[in-house]
């Protein structure tokens, strides 16, 4: 078909385009699309080539200039400072706020040592917050010079070595200053009772409005004891210059060997039978009251029925016993 053309017709076809004849693989050679991917190509594989020629063989960002010692000294008191500052305070507060609440309102209702503490360190931690620009305040008046530190210097292993161990030991430091009230505060508590003696002043003397204090000076001049069933607590015809408080058990009074009474503990187990006289939860009370008491001869005898459990006190210096005994009078009488 070429051969029946003019020759002008074959010149027009030899210079015209004909892009339905290419191939699909010379279309692509050259265009924007084909470029683009392989530019995104050759950058995901140079990228990580030239990240690891950027890091020397110990991770630290190559060309970055190391501080000197002096830098390092500078920045090293710059951070240990402020915590010696923050730690001092911290226990400090905790210490003071713990002890007052335990000696106060920890008595009241009844909180033990450790919620006292944590008491005290939400004071010391509420506190903190508004101490902390303070303490800044403060250190730099000391005269703590700026090491000067680039930022690629900052992100330095050794820079963040240094930081993270003056902040460890500035704190350490701090706490150990800050536990100095401990020099001067009681190493024990103001009123510390046993379980024992706690379950006694909420069975009797709480209910009748005896401080701890007066409880705890009566306690403190008595002495814990116990009684097997059959065992005598008082013998009739002998002096008895002593008062028993009884906790847990119960007791007989005999005269002429004949029931009289009973005493029983306020924490007794058992129930005791109404139709049996009963005299209450103190032996020799009436001594309390009337001093002559105390000199003569008791008349009955006392054997503990069931295992007794009681506080005893001796009549023997009279006076400091009575003293102590004030605030708890209607209760032992």
């Amino acid at each position: 078909r070429l051969s029946r053309l003019s020759r002008g017709h074959r010149s027009w076809l030899a210079t015209c385009p004909r892009p339905r004849y290419l191939s699909n693989k010379r279309k692509d050679v050259g265009s924007p699309y084909t470029d683009l991917q392989s530019t995104r190509q050759k950058d995901r594989t140079e990228r990580p080539e030239k990240q690891k020629a950027a890091l020397s063989s110990s991770g630290e960002p190559q060309g970055t200039q190391l501080p000197t010692r002096r830098q390092l000294w500078q920045l090293f008191l710059l951070s240990a400072v402020p915590f010696v500052g923050f730690g001092f305070a911290d226990n400090f507060i905790m210490i003071v706020a713990g002890d007052a609440i335990d000696n106060s309102i920890g008595l009241r209702l009844g909180l033990s040592t450790l919620a006292a503490a944590g008491l005290g360190n939400l004071i010391s931690d509420v506190c903190g917050i508004g101490l902390g620009e303070v303490v800044e305040r403060y250190s730099m008046r000391l005269g703590l010079k700026d090491p000067k530190l680039t930022p690629e210097q900052y992100t330095l292993r050794k820079t963040r070595w240094v930081k993270s161990l003056a902040c460890i030991l500035g704190i350490s430091l701090g706490c150990v200053l800050g536990m100095i009230p401990l020099l001067f505060l009681d190493d024990h508590k103001l009123y510390f009772f046993s379980k024992e003696e706690e379950a006694l002043y909420e069975a009797l003397f709480l209910k009748n409005n005896v401080p701890p204090l007066a409880f705890f000076n009566l306690i403190r001049k008595g002495k814990w004891k116990t009684a097997e069933p059959g065992d005598v607590i008082v013998n009739a015809g002998q002096r008895f210059d002593k008062v028993l408080l009884i906790r847990t058990g119960v007791a007989v009074a005999y005269f002429n060997d004949k029931e009289v009474y009973l005493y029983h503990g306020q924490q007794t187990d058992c129930k005791v039978p109404s139709n049996r006289p009963r005299r209450g939860c103190v032996i020799g009370g009436t001594a309390l009251v009337d001093q002559s008491v105390a000199r003569s001869v008791y008349k009955n005898k006392v054997i503990a029925e069931e295992e007794m459990h009681y506080m005893e006190w001796t009549l023997n210096g009279f006076t400091h016993l009575n003293r102590a005994l004030c605030p708890t009078r209607n209760v032992v009488e």
